[in-house]
């Protein structure tokens, strides 16, 4: 089954749902504890809301395919911004500075994004279930422990 899922609806998609803080402080929690893909939640949790099919079997390979490119430009970016928000404050064109490279990780944030979509719209599920996909993801991939995986469940719920 050939899927054609549009990276411009996961996007805001995206948007609106991180907006919320109980979302955005959980999804921060695994990317910073145990080096979650948000990119990829946030698309597992897409395909779960719109009932669409992912294979558990895929979800490993899309964790693969994103995570070249998160290693080798989106988190180094993440981390810079980090620094450079704590350590450079005092510079008379900071907030011009820190709006610049936010933006830039949004436009990596949106390329991991296009990633995803691309091989998930290449995949072919032998045994769809998009209610499993979260949770097969944080606790097989990323092995997030059970305290803080039923946390975290409950609070993307």
């Amino acid at each position: 089954m050939q899927h054609n899922l549009q990276t411009d609806r996961l996007w805001q998609f995206s948007l609106d749902y991180y907006s919320k803080s109980a979302h955005s402080s959980a999804l921060l929690t695994l990317q910073d504890s145990y080096g979650a893909n948000v990119n990829l939640c946030l698309l597992l949790i897409y395909l779960q809301m719109h009932n669409l099919p992912i294979d558990v079997s895929q979800i490993d390979a899309l964790h693969s395919e994103v995570s070249f490119f998160n290693k080798t430009y989106t988190s180094p970016l993440r981390q810079t911004r980090s620094l450079f928000k704590l350590s450079l404050q005092e510079l008379p064109n900071y907030p011009a500075l820190r709006a610049h490279l936010l933006n830039a990780e949004l436009e990596l944030e949106k390329h991991e994004q296009q990633i995803l979509i691309n091989a998930y719209n290449k995949t072919k599920q032998q045994n769809p279930d998009a209610k499993l996909a979260l949770h097969y993801y944080l606790s097989n991939t990323l092995h997030v422990s059970k305290t803080d995986l039923d946390q975290t469940l409950i609070q993307l719920s």
